[in-house]
């Protein structure tokens, strides 16, 4: 996960969550090789503990049912290689 901890959010910082959002944590993960990708940006010093901790759940938890969806499009397909998810 790309962390990004700002106080002032200017015109720059709004850029570049959209940029990492909408292309570069996309392209990375379509890709392939390089594991699962998210970026995140924080601006509350005293929230940042508690929305970390939500963020890393929620990831987690999309990075698992992509995995489990992916493994029953295999199992439908008949895809010898794949494994079943218990």
């Amino acid at each position: 996960m790309v962390v990004e901890i700002k106080g002032f959010r200017g015109e720059d910082v709004k850029d570049k969550k959209s940029y990492m959002e909408i292309h570069w944590v996309p392209g990375v993960n379509n890709r392939g090789g390089y594991g699962r990708w998210a970026f995140a940006d924080f601006g509350e010093m005293f929230r940042i503990e508690s929305e970390f901790e939500k963020r890393v759940e929620s990831e987690f938890n999309k990075m698992i049912e992509g995995a489990a969806v992916s493994g029953l499009v295999a199992q439908v397909h008949g895809d010898p290689n794949s494994k079943t998810l218990c």
